[in-house]
Formats: C-alpha cells, structure tokens, sequence
C-alpha cells in the first residue's frame, strides 16, 4: 500500500468522505455477516442436539460456552488493540468467525463441535470491540447514534441468520453444504482488510482531554455498567434455551407420538421465529435509544427500560402464539436497548481506551452470560417453563434496579 493513501489519525476533519464511508460499509457488512454466523447454533441447537445425540445439560452448557468463548475474546482482544494501537484483530475475528462457524457440520461429536465453536464465537469476539470502536471514533461527536447504527447492523445479520439457518440446515444435506460460507466469509475478510488498512494506527486523542472523568469515578460507574450489563446479556442467553424448549414443547403437544429428531427437526423454524423476532426487538431498541438519549441523559432509560418491559417476558408462557412473537419482540427491547448506550457511555468515560471500553461492555459482559442456558435449563427441570420465564423476567428487572446507582 502506498504511504499516501495512509489517512492521519484522530481528526475526523483529515478523513475523506469517501474513505469514512467505504469504512462505515465495511464494518457494517461484516458485522450483519459476524452476527449471522453467530446465530447459525442458537436457531439450529435442536437440530444439533438430536444429530450429535447430546442431552439437554450438555446442549445449554454448549449454547452458554458460545458467550463465554466470545466474551472472553473481546476485552483481551480490545486490550491487545490499544496496547498495539493496531485494528487488524477485527479482520482476524471475521475470518476466524467465517472458518470456525462455517466448518460446524464438519463435527463428528460433542467435544470436535465444541472446539470448532470455540474457534467460531472467539473470531466473532474479537471483530466486535474494534468494530464499535471504529465506528464511534469516526463519530466522536455523535458517537451514540453511530454505536447504535453499528449495533443494529448486528441485528439485522442476527435476524437474517435465525431466520435462514433452520430452514437451510433443516433439510438431510443442509450441514454438507454449511462449509461454503467460508467462501463468503474470506470475501469478507479481504474487503475488510483493504478499508481497515486505510485508517492510520490508534492513538491517544489529545484535543479531547475535556472527555476524561476522575479515574475513581470512571471505574466505579464502569463496574455498575458492567453488571448490568452482564444480567441483562444473561437473561439474553436464557431466553435463547428457553425458545429452543418451548417450541418443542408447541410441537409435541400436537404430535405426541413423533421421535425427537422429527420434533427438533419441526421445532427448529418456530425457534428461529423466536430467535428473529427478538432481534428486531434489539434492533428497534438500538435505534431509538441512539436517536432518543442524549450524552448525559442515559441513567433513568438504563433503569426504566429494562424494569418496564420484564413483565411482558414474564408473560410468554401464558399468551396465545401469536401474541408470544410480540412478547418476543418486546423482550428484546427490554435487555438490548440499552446496549448501544452502555457502550457509549463506557467509551465516554475511557476516551483513551475506547477500544477496552467496548469490550468491557460487549464481550466482558457477554462472558458472564455463560451462566444464561444453564439456569434456564435447570429452572425448567425443577420448576417448570413458566416459572423460568418469570424468573427471567425478575432477573432483567435487576439490571434496569442496578442502573440506579450510576
């Protein structure tokens, strides 16, 4: 690359137009095809169950170690990112997503899945805190509305995902043909690389001091965003179980006598269904609260959303199929809405670390989700669908209760 087509960093104002918005491109098309990937084991999970003939435990702790494994990889990804002042790991994560997800039918068993998961989800973590970072360093002064743009083109890689993964892996050939994805992905990857390339290495934006808080003050407020963070991605990762056995339960309650490959292979549209109509949720949500909060005004949306819409995921056993997609819908307003936010917020608070900031908020908290499918699995064994539901519900009421200290 020649040295001239180099821009120079941290002055929005030195970024040609065309060249900010060919980046914009390329980090939204990678992240709608990054989230789609993602979503490829949370639609198909039935599916994946009776193929690889696992129990339900195992299927929940597969389903929360996919967090784990991706939240884990962004805050050290991110740490690695400003300590390099280097955005190359997000083009690693894409190619690492597209391999990793793409070579999922290619598993013989439990433990061969689960690594080539790990490598899958551990590339979608680490494309993610170098994405949003980028995407709100180009926008400093209106970096809400661009997370937010960011964090929808997500939802729309998620939606399509949930929607096509089980229709396509449904059919007997459907995992054969899973591999050629990778094609796409290492597309991708190049259009990526040649956009990223563009931009100059990070480094500390001086004339921006008047965006630093006292450093005690920084950290305290960054631990409340955590946590609640990490409960409402948790009640996400619950939410993600409890489709998969409820739309199985809809299936077997008019077709007692069929095998569980029959009900799973049946059940898989209704989950991706539920799993589709969440993300428009999250996507609805990410885009009013990037419009509607202004910098400064985030605490009593950060507390009223999520406390003001658990009711209606308490609901969800109880209502007709029909109203169960609203309620899907709502419910995803209620836990993701504020996610573009808290990332803002925390990139606010680090501006020297804004690439930590996104992974702390992101993957930090999304590894603590880990803990989502196995308490939903456990609820459901010993109390009951409903319950679980409810106590789902509680939990995101939490969040939004945690967020009053901020």
């Amino acid at each position: 690359m020649s040295q001239d087509r180099v821009i120079e960093a941290d002055s929005n104002d030195t970024y040609p137009a065309q060249t900010v918005k060919m980046i914009f491109v390329a980090i939204l098309v990678c992240h709608v095809a990054v989230d789609a990937l993602a979503a490829l084991l949370p639609s198909t999970l039935g599916l994946l169950e009776v193929r690889l003939s696992m129990t339900p435990k195992q299927s929940a702790w597969l389903l929360g170690m996919g967090s784990l494994f991706s939240g884990l990889a962004q805050p050290i990804c991110a740490f690695v990112s400003d300590r390099l002042s280097t955005r190359q790991l997000a083009v690693f994560g894409m190619l690492l997503s597209a391999l990793g997800i793409g070579s999922l039918g290619l598993a013989g068993g439990l433990v061969s899945l689960t690594l080539i998961y790990a490598v899958g989800m551990i590339g979608v973590g680490m494309f993610h805190p170098v994405g949003a970072a980028t995407i709100g360093e180009l926008r400093r002064h209106a970096r809400t509305s661009a997370v937010s743009i960011f964090f929808v083109s997500g939802m729309v890689g998620g939606v399509a995902g949930a929607f096509l993964w089980p229709r396509l892996l449904s059919s007997a050939t459907g995992f054969q043909w899973l591999p050629m994805t990778m094609v796409f992905g290492l597309l991708l990857v190049i259009f990526l690389q040649r956009n990223i390339s563009l931009l100059a290495p990070v480094h500390v934006a001086k004339h921006n001091l008047s965006d630093q808080s006292a450093p005690k003050i920084e950290w305290a407020m960054m631990a409340i965003l955590y946590t609640a963070a990490a409960v409402r991605f948790s009640v996400n990762m619950a939410l993600l179980y409890l489709y998969v056995r409820w739309a199985e339960g809809c299936v077997l309650a008019e077709h007692q006598d069929w095998s569980p490959g029959q009900v799973a292979t049946a059940a898989a549209p209704l989950v991706g269904n539920f799993n589709a109509a969440t993300l428009i949720g999250m996507a609805l949500g990410g885009v009013f609260a990037g419009l509607l909060i202004r910098p400064g005004k985030e605490k009593w949306p950060m507390v009223l959303v999520p406390i003001g819409f658990a009711p209606l995921i308490g609901w969800f056993p109880y209502a007709p199929l029909e109203i169960s997609y609203l309620l899907a819908v709502a419910g995803g307003i209620g836990f993701a809405s504020m996610i573009p936010v808290s990332i803002a917020f925390a990139q606010h608070l680090m501006p020297r670390h804004t690439n930590l900031a996104s992974g702390l908020m992101m993957g930090g908290a999304w590894s603590i989700a880990v803990i989502g499918p196995r308490c939903a699995e456990i609820g459901v064994a010993q109390l009951g669908m409903p319950i679980t539901f409810v106590l789902t519900a509680i939990a995101l009421a939490l969040s939004g209760i945690i967020s009053i200290r901020l």
